[in-house]
């Protein structure tokens, strides 16, 4: 979307772009609310349970909050607001994303390999059981 805006294709690319991107945005909000109904853990049951919902929680709330300003985005495109060289608003936006996804890499790495346990099942079966 981005590129096709700097190129002066209002037409086309721009809205595909935001279109498909509010729906990735919605599809993983909504796949996180699935996780969260089938856990057999609640933010009450342990410090994983706490830091996961935390952690996770507040992504989900950037998503939200990312999603619908894609939305506002995609409102302010279709009324014809951005040209090539005046679009901060959706450049920003764009930060906000980059911003987003390096923090949900870092968070999947944190809560599902190393505490979800797929690390540390890797650590005690190389040492036999022999963790310390």
């Amino acid at each position: 979307a981005h590129k096709s805006m700097r190129s002066k294709d209002y037409d086309v690319g721009p809205f595909i772009g935001l279109v498909v991107t509010i729906v990735c945005g919605t599809v993983f909000f909504l796949v996180q609310l699935r996780e969260y109904y089938w856990n057999s853990y609640t933010i009450a049951d342990s410090v994983y349970g706490s830091v996961f919902y935390l952690l996770t929680g507040f992504h989900g709330m950037h998503v939200v909050v990312g999603t619908i300003w894609l939305m506002v985005s995609l409102v302010r495109l279709w009324r014809g607001e951005f040209s090539s060289q005046r679009h901060f608003g959706f450049e920003a936006c764009i930060w906000y994303w980059h911003f987003v996804d390096v923090v949900w890499v870092a968070l999947w790495c944190l809560v599902y390999v190393w505490f979800g346990g797929w690390l540390y099942m890797w650590w005690f079966k190389m040492w036999d059981g022999d963790v310390y």
